[in-house]
């Protein structure tokens, strides 16, 4: 009988990565993190980097992925699951320790967050990697609104437990840098397109990055790509909470803007990315609530423009990636002036 841990089929790490992997394009993202290995290679690098930061041996793993960081779900040889994460290179080592120490206090406060189960290391020159304990639940469409409130109220709660910390050494929200988008994190970020449909997208997030640059509200840590792609659930109640290297330096108003206008976005189930203009500010309105406090009318200014700032980079990430506009981001920033989230 083939073993089963939390649902998932353990397989030998190199037949996970070969099948998830089967796209040119996509192997070449992982080849960013992982270098020139094969799938047997990175497997036996992993098993290594299993024993000498956990000090277990790898018994086989769950799931393989890549996006920005690259994320390996193993079964360590007491037969508990754990996550190796490897961080994207464009981050550095005092802001991932910064995000280790906020997500410390997460966990210390009952937060839903992933334990740590080593210490930041250098997996390869220039690439840092931290074990995690492994957490799962139910994903959930955010588009039902039980779900939308519960997202609402979780990042509220988040928010709060993270106010009070030092956010000096986390990266900087894009909207603060000098050049209108971050730098590329990703293959298909580094795409150079110039045309009327960059320059109409170009327009928006410059705009939206002028408001936000002239703001003086404090900056304190946020977690800046919270949607229900990032969380698990377990019946309406959020169960675990992942992605936590987009920690951010940011207003609260800017990380709860943004999230009015993502948190919808997944790729998992056949369910709209985007939100509607009603479904953005009934988050936002419920964010409120559940932090117990409206926000200003600058705060609010702030939020509306971050909501377009970021609806504007993915708008522009799907043109690189030739996804023809529809219901999707791109489709949503056309009407945006007509039509704004917030």
């Amino acid at each position: 009988m083939e073993a089963v841990v939390r649902g998932r089929r353990v397989q030998p790490l190199a037949e996970i990565l070969a099948e998830e992997f089967r796209d040119r394009a996509y192997k070449a993202e992982l080849a960013t993190l992982v270098g020139a290995r094969s799938y047997e290679e990175i497997a036996h690098w992993v098993e290594e980097l299993t024993l000498a930061h956990v000090g277990a041996r790898c018994n086989g793993g769950l799931f393989a992925a890549k996006s920005v960081g690259a994320v390996f779900g193993i079964v360590l040889e007491n037969g508990e699951p754990a996550v190796l994460k490897l961080f994207n290179q464009t981050y550095k080592q005092s802001e991932l320790a910064a995000m280790h120490r906020c997500m410390a206090s997460a966990t210390a406060q009952g937060y839903p967050v992933p334990r740590l189960r080593s210490e930041l290391f250098e997996a390869s020159p220039g690439i840092w990697g931290t074990f995690y304990a492994y957490l799962d639940g139910d994903q959930r469409d955010a588009h039902t609104p039980v779900v939308r409130r519960e997202l609402a109220r979780s990042l509220a709660e988040l928010s709060a437990a993270l106010a009070s910390l030092d956010a000096s050494e986390l990266p900087a929200t894009p909207t603060r840098l000098e050049s209108l988008w971050p730098p590329p994190q990703r293959l298909l970020d580094r795409v150079e397109l110039e045309n009327a449909d960059t320059r109409f997208i170009d327009e928006h997030a410059a705009a939206a990055q002028r408001t936000i640059k002239k703001s003086k509200l404090p900056r304190v840590a946020v977690h800046l790509d919270w949607g229900v792609k990032n969380v698990r659930f377990r019946d309406d109640t959020i169960c675990a909470v992942y992605d936590w290297d987009s920690l951010h330096a940011a207003s609260e108003a800017e990380c709860a803007g943004r999230a009015a206008a993502q948190f919808t976005a997944q790729w998992d189930m056949p369910a709209l990315l985007t939100p509607t203009p009603d479904e953005a500010q009934a988050f936002f309105d419920e964010y409120q609530a559940a932090r117990g406090k409206r926000f200003s009318r600058a705060e609010r200014t702030v939020a509306a423009a971050s909501a377009r700032y970021v609806v504007a980079h993915v708008a522009r990430q799907e043109l690189a990636a030739g996804i023809p506009e529809g219901d999707n981001f791109r489709g949503l920033l056309r009407g945006y002036d007509a039509a704004p989230l917030l």
